[in-house]
């Protein structure tokens, strides 16, 4: 549980971390034209965007409850109610 939580922190903390030094680097690199800054300001966001989605894989206390009741594999025409009208 707390290696869970530790785990979910700090990849939070380390993606918005990533954001912010992404837009950091973007804001600079448009305000001194360097497309240098650009580009690495620019990975970076994806950088904390790919973190921010590992981090909230690894945190299952927000995923529901699996429900077995229910056939997952059926097509979604056999869930839909006949309306009488062919």
């Amino acid at each position: 549980m707390l290696k869970l939580l530790a785990k979910g922190l700090f990849g939070r903390f380390l993606s918005y971390g990533a954001f912010t030094l992404g837009f950091w680097l973007l804001f600079q690199g448009f305000s001194r034209p360097e497309a240098v800054l650009c580009v690495l300001g620019g990975a970076a966001v994806l950088l904390g965007m790919y973190l921010m989605v590992q981090a909230r894989k690894s945190e299952h206390s927000f995923s529901p409850p699996l429900n077995n009741d229910n056939n997952v594999d059926s097509p979604i025409a056999e869930k839909i109610p006949e309306t009488g009208e062919k």
